[in-house]
């Protein structure tokens, strides 16, 4: 799971109907969340 809110891992539609069936919610509301956060502007990563 980590790895996938991190970006790390694109999960498979079957992993998203999993993790959706896991949260008691449609894979449909986690698809727009997603969505949502894609949409957002790219914040730069400031190096120390």
């Amino acid at each position: 799971m980590g790895k996938i809110e991190r970006g790390e891992h694109i999960p498979t539609l079957p992993l998203i109907l999993k993790i959706a069936r896991a949260l008691k919610c449609s894979s449909a509301h986690l698809m727009a969340a997603m969505e949502a956060k894609l949409a957002e502007p790219d914040t730069p990563k400031r190096g120390n």
